[in-house]
């Protein structure tokens, strides 16, 4: 398995988000925010620094790592779930 596969850095279920975003979407963000109830009632961001350098500095997306989260998600959620193209 290839170190820091940005392509499977996430929830399995998160592999089939690409369905509902409408045609033509090219941008979407995140953001953070506390449940409701939720025993803490900050959210406290720390870590970016690491986080960039980590998984986003040099070659973050290549071939290789496409076909290997290609193939995982095809033996995990089955064929086509995974937004091979859009990846490519």
């Amino acid at each position: 398995m290839i170190e820091n596969n940005i392509c499977l850095l996430t929830d399995s279920y998160k592999i089939t988000h690409h369905y509902f975003y409408p045609k033509g979407t090219e941008k979407i963000y995140s953001y953070l925010e506390n449940r409701t109830g939720a025993e803490f009632n900050k959210t406290i961001f720390y870590g970016l620094q690491y986080i960039l350098k980590k998984y986003l500095v040099g070659s973050v997306v290549t071939e290789e790592k496409v076909e290997e989260a290609n193939d995982i998600m095809k033996v995990h959620l089955g064929e086509g779930i995974f937004n091979y193209d859009d990846w490519m």
